[in-house]
């Protein structure tokens, strides 16, 4: 039956691929990766207007510390040596399969070409260039970063041609291999610009291989060398990825079934493409940085590695976790994380403004959840009981006068947040649970009452008048420089807070509380025909816009809450409506602006892509057709 379906879906993606320009895709980049490294790739006419760049536009080896690529391009050229321009229309932009991108380009003389991009599983990213039409020259450049700078600089200090290979170093050591298939195209550098030429009336087919060292990185590129087909080899590596996993599976064969299918495989494949070596940014196109690197959040880290284990892939769940349980990762205090890390896993501000010292304890609830669950799959504990007691300890001490927990959590603004608590009393209980499993009832009985006072002070946080669970807080706005103002002085007041769902999703029961906070967000929070929006501020200025926006990870949150709820109909409403917002590589990104003028700058957005493939997938298994 797997088979059956691959067939089908990969049949309706080539028709879909052809008729997605006639959509409105938001713009956006595809992110391909295998586990140790990540590229991210775009020819979108609106990023190209943006970066200045196309194709490779960033390439990540190992960690996410340095990048090392800033742009790449195939270049046509007729017989008097001119580029190829006049184009008899626009290029279509998008992805071939789920694991290969695909720009078609066709020019006025009839001349057509497609240039194809993947990253093959031994370290490298293949790229390919067909024309059809007649024999004509081309180029390939390859644009590589001669200094990054981040808290540090890491250079190119070499670049050289070695019989028709070009071979990068940088100062850190890494290494990058680029050649050929073709013996007969020439290999040329410059500076930090590398030109591979020749005449082709068929396939042109580019290597860039990464190592550690040179030496590593020209041993890749001639085990490359040595294979019959890359893309064969890819295809077959990619394909067994995807399905040792759980699969979507439907009753009713439809095109728009076919449709779910192709997206929850390019999502999820990003969600692993993004995830190197454990660590796994929000986002890799350059809206959230730290220090000129990809931030390394706890929380949406942990929020993928659910994802991956709700989905059957759990060694990338497994890297995640260890990752986040290295006991070397700088605490805020014992037992608590800072909201966000650099490449080099050190705890500062972001540059695009989000702090650092924010207090989110919810990242203790995920990670107790993730180890216990991870246990229960593989009868293997990731992490040591001491630890786990820490992050259990740190929420025990943090429950203040309310008897409640007072900090940023999800949406990274200090208050009494329904999410926070709900999640850190289910964890609670399963920290209680885990307890009692060592023999340590001391702790077991403790873990277990402050998760039952949690649950008690629950209805505090409910707005009668609404009829919805909110935040509390005692200001609506927060500061200039984006802190929360997080004195508990003055008036209490109620701002909503489109996150209560997740609760479900982590291991809280469901009630008549949460339900009817459901009932409210589906009514008065949903936007655009089918995006949830995040929530309330009382300012006028970036806070109040900014949660007012179409945000696709509470939607897809809200898609599975339905699914698992007995009413599938309202989840395939926000999956269909994530679907028809993805951007041009059909991957979600972050949020649609509330008056529909764009999509945000992180597109796609790994936390979306994550939560959006699990919705499908629960959705398929809770059909009632």
């Amino acid at each position: 039956m797997k088979n059956f379906f691959l067939l089908f879906f990969t049949c309706y993606f080539s028709l879909y691929a052809q008729t997605r320009n006639s959509e409105r895709p938001w713009k956006g980049n595809a992110i391909l990766g295998n586990g140790n490294l990540c590229v991210v790739y775009s020819d979108d006419a609106k990023i190209k207007a943006r970066t200045n760049y196309s194709g490779l536009q960033h390439f990540y080896f190992s960690d996410y510390t340095v990048d090392y690529i800033a742009s790449s391009s195939f270049v046509l050229y007729d017989e008097k040596g001119n580029p190829l321009t006049e184009k008899a229309k626009d290029d279509v932009v998008g992805l071939k399969n789920f694991f290969t991108t695909r720009t078609q380009s066709f020019f006025k003389n009839g001349i057509q070409q497609e240039t194809n991009c993947f990253v093959h599983q031994k370290d490298a990213v293949v790229l390919t260039n067909t024309v059809t039409g007649k024999s004509v020259k081309q180029r390939f450049s390859l644009l590589l970063r001669k200094k990054f700078i981040s808290d540090r600089t890491t250079s190119l200090v070499s670049l050289t041609n070695e019989k028709n290979t070009a071979i990068a170093v940088w100062s850190n050591n890494v290494s990058l291999a680029i050649a050929s298939t073709d013996k007969n195209q020439t290999v040329a550098v410059d500076d930090s610009l590398i030109v591979i030429s020749g005449s082709t009336n068929g396939k042109t087919e580019i290597i860039i291989a990464a190592g550690a060292s040179a030496e590593k990185a020209k041993q890749v590129l001639r085990q490359l060398l040595s294979e019959k087909n890359l893309f064969a080899s890819a295809e077959k590596y990619w394909t067994a990825w995807m399905t040792e996993g759980k699969f979507p599976k439907f009753k009713k064969k439809t095109k728009e079934l076919a449709r779910y299918l192709v997206f929850y495989k390019q999502t999820l494949y990003a969600v692993k493409s993004a995830c190197v070596n454990g660590q796994i940014p929000a986002d890799m196109t350059g809206q959230f940085v730290t220090n000129n690197m990809p931030q390394l959040y706890p929380r949406d880290a942990m929020m993928s590695a659910r994802v991956f284990l709700k989905t059957g892939h759990y060694d990338e769940a497994k890297s995640i976790i260890q990752f986040w349980g290295n006991k070397n990762i700088p605490k805020k205090s014992k037992g608590e994380f800072f909201a966000r890390y650099d490449a080099y896993v050190q705890a500062v501000d972001a540059g695009s403004g989000a702090r650092y010292d924010e207090p989110e304890w919810d990242a203790n609830a995920f990670f107790i959840q993730l180890t216990n669950w991870y246990h229960q799959e593989k009868k293997e504990w990731l992490a040591d009981k001491t630890f786990l007691y820490e992050l259990a300890d740190l929420l025990v001490n943090k429950i203040d006068d309310w008897g409640l927990l007072y900090e940023g959590g999800m949406v990274e603004w200090t208050g009494y947040l329904p999410l926070t608590n709900m999640e850190c009393a289910a964890a609670l209980t399963t920290a209680s649970e885990i307890a009692k499993s060592f023999g340590d009832n001391k702790n077991a009985e403790k873990y277990s009452l402050v998760a039952q006072l949690i649950t008690k002070n629950l209805s505090c946080m409910f707005d009668t008048t609404r009829n919805t669970f909110a935040a509390i807080r005692f200001t609506g706005i927060k500061a200039n420089d984006g802190r929360s103002l997080d004195e508990k002085k003055g008036r209490a007041i109620f701002l909503w807070d489109g996150t209560a769902h997740f609760a479900f999703l982590w291991g809280f029961p469901n009630s008549d509380l949460i339900k009817k906070s459901v009932q409210f967000t589906e009514k008065n929070k949903t936007i655009l025909n089918g995006g949830l929006q995040y929530f309330d501020a009382e300012d006028n200025a970036w806070l109040s816009a900014y949660g007012g926006d179409a945000f696709f990870f509470t939607t897809a949150a809200l898609a599975q809450y339905y699914s698992l709820t007995g009413e599938p109909e309202k989840a395939q409403t926000h999956i269909s409506w994530m679907i028809n917002n993805a951007n041009i590589y059909g991957l979600m990104p972050e949020r649609i602006y509330s008056n529909e003028s764009d999509c945000a700058d992180a597109s796609p957005l790994t936390w979306c892509n994550a939560e959006f493939a699990l919705a499908v997938l629960v959705w398929s298994e809770n059909q009632q057709f």
